[in-house]
């Protein structure tokens, strides 16, 4: 058992935004962005119980340790190993919290990644999901795994039974987020979901998702752009987000491959084969919320560059 004698000086880990359900695969498939996320960190205190010593965030998060996500998965961590290593933990949001970008899974990926390191990497990767994913019962009342795997392990992740399926990479493929400031909760946008679908529709989306995973195999982007479509969850949910038909318009004119909702929402996300179109596609994306008076944050990404969490300076 790793004491608090034994245990490193801090660790600080940095884990990235993600995009959940990508269309075809509703709770069950996300992707790593690469620049934008949350950083936490963790320092042994001697105190006999986990700490929360600053947090710097635009939107209020929990301070009680039993309630943020970070030190509930640094807990559950903790119990697994039989230590006695508590922790001061330090958290610095990159994004707002329900962005539909996850927000709390990119906090609870680093709070593991970052604790694990400091305990001399006992898990893999793989072994910091389910830790990773109690982090998401706190935030949202389920252990939901699909931010909270490409999160960890970057990439394009599908799970089996929440067990991650890392999907190839193509070589050249680019994400647009766009982020309007307005409100919508996970539990707002789940319950809006229709809980029955007829056999077309369903038949419809797992050809998509079959689809989708054979374009990512083949580097196709035409059968990509074909595929990418959400019959389930989207007609349903787009109500929430203002513009939303425009805004897809605006991304196949610029020559996009897919848009739809990046997880919950209210974000949206559309993937290009090249950075000047996603480029395009951002800028027109911004053009649709001109003279509304809302805010909005819109970014590119490189998704090759999407590794998952890693070790940095807070």
């Amino acid at each position: 058992m790793l004491k608090q004698t034994d245990a490193m000086d801090k660790v600080c880990a940095f884990a990235p935004a993600t995009i959940a359900n990508v269309n075809v695969g509703f709770d069950v498939l996300g992707l790593s962005l690469a620049t934008l996320g949350d950083k936490v960190e963790v320092s042994p205190n001697g105190l006999g119980y986990n700490r929360i010593s600053e947090i710097i965030s635009e939107t209020p998060l929990p301070t009680d340790p039993e309630k943020n996500s970070c030190t509930y998965v640094i807990k559950k961590m903790q119990e697994a190993l039989h230590t006695d290593v508590t922790v001061d933990v330090r958290i610095k949001k990159g994004f707002a919290s329900g962005s539909g970008l996850g927000s709390s899974s990119a906090s609870s990926a680093a709070a593991a990644f970052a604790f694990n390191a400091l305990m001399g990497t006992p898990f893999t990767r793989e072994e910091l999901l389910p830790f990773a994913a109690e982090g998401e019962r706190i935030a949202c009342g389920a252990a939901h795994f699909d931010n909270v795997s490409p999160a960890l392990l970057g990439g394009i992740v599908l799970l089996h039974q929440q067990r991650p399926i890392r999907l190839p990479q193509p070589k050249e493929l680019f994400a647009v987020s766009f982020f309007p400031n307005i409100e919508v909760k996970t539990a707002s946008s789940r319950s809006i979901i229709a809980q029955h679908a007829s056999l077309n529709v369903i038949a419809k989306q797992v050809s998509a998702m079959g689809a989708f995973v054979a374009a990512l195999y083949n580097e196709d982007y035409a059968l990509l752009k074909e595929a990418c479509k959400d019959y389930l969850v989207e007609p349903s949910r787009k109500i929430l987000i203002p513009f939303f038909d425009e805004m897809r318009e605006a991304t196949l004119a610029c020559g996009g491959l897919a848009f739809g909702i990046s997880g919950s929402g209210p974000s949206v996300f559309a993937l290009a084969s090249t950075r000047s179109t996603a480029e395009k596609i951002q800028h027109s994306l911004e053009h649709c919320y001109e003279g509304t008076g809302i805010k909005t944050i819109s970014l590119v990404e490189d998704l090759k560059e999407g590794k998952g969490a890693t070790l940095c300076e807070y």
